[in-house]
């Protein structure tokens, strides 16, 4: 048994005391997080369909359209962490600039007469910087669309915008809406909304990457657990669940 399973295996008075209350669970509650998020995308999917391709991303190529994937501290990581794919699937130029930068330095990063679509990312939705550049772009820049995804539907990102017609937002649910410290369950649920963006024309072809993503992830967790479970399968090792196989190789990226 690991560290983490013996927080997990704390009483809930043991996990107060040692303030960690939210945090393994969190963690260890990703895998059966991610086919959700992706279940809303699936569900918005003719709209997000009709935004996109309004903002530019037509069936001929979007050359001329600039991506901006926004987001601060730990959420800036996650523009970082899909910024090659949606540049590779969109065929357009992708970056990923902190919050902080667009906000105090916006008429360097926008140039005039240029096509913009901004992904923005938030956990809470309620950062300061994050609320006043959305304020700010829209004042300045109304032209530019925006992708909002929140784990939060209270925050001031999903709610201060209902009604502008250049603004989506993609919230996810409370589950992932992390109550400790570190951004864990929030992270990687939103690094799934940014991939399946990245397919938003072929989701059916992301539904099976992200089963092999929950399938190793979910063994992985397992094998924490309990560890004793694992069996060799010819030359890797793997576990006999829903007829799918972990390979070492598989195995190993996702230590």
């Amino acid at each position: 048994m690991d560290t983490l399973a013996k927080l997990l295996a704390l009483s809930e008075a043991e996990k107060e005391k040692l303030g960690v209350v939210h945090t393994p669970r969190e963690v260890s509650q990703q895998p059966s997080t991610w086919r959700q998020s992706y279940q809303k995308v699936v569900n918005l999917e003719s709209a997000i369909d009709r935004f996109l391709m309004h903002a530019g991303l037509n069936e001929v190529g979007c050359s001329a359209l600039n991506v901006f994937l926004v987001g601060a501290g730990t959420s800036d990581y996650i523009g970082k962490s899909v910024s090659a794919l949606l540049q590779k699937e969109w065929q357009c130029d992708v970056q990923a600039i902190p919050s902080t930068d667009l906000l105090t330095n916006l008429g360097e990063h926008v140039v005039p007469g240029r096509s913009y679509l901004w992904i923005s990312f938030s956990r809470s939705g309620d950062s300061s910087e994050g609320v006043a550049l959305l304020q700010v772009a829209l004042k300045q820049y109304p032209k530019i669309k925006h992708v909002v995804v929140t784990c939060n539907q209270d925050g001031k990102m999903a709610s201060a915008f209902q009604d502008h017609e250049n603004v989506f937002k993609i919230i996810l649910d409370d589950a992932v809406n992390d109550r400790g410290l570190a951004m864990t369950s929030s992270f990687s649920n939103m690094v799934v909304v940014g991939q399946a963006l990245a397919h938003f024309r072929n989701l059916q072809m992301y539904s099976s990457v992200l089963e092999q993503l929950v399938a190793a992830a979910s063994f992985r967790f397992f094998d924490s657990m309990f560890p004793g479970n694992w069996c060799a399968e010819g030359g890797g090792r793997g576990i006999g669940a829903e007829g799918v196989g972990v390979n070492e190789r598989t195995e190993n990226e996702f230590r």
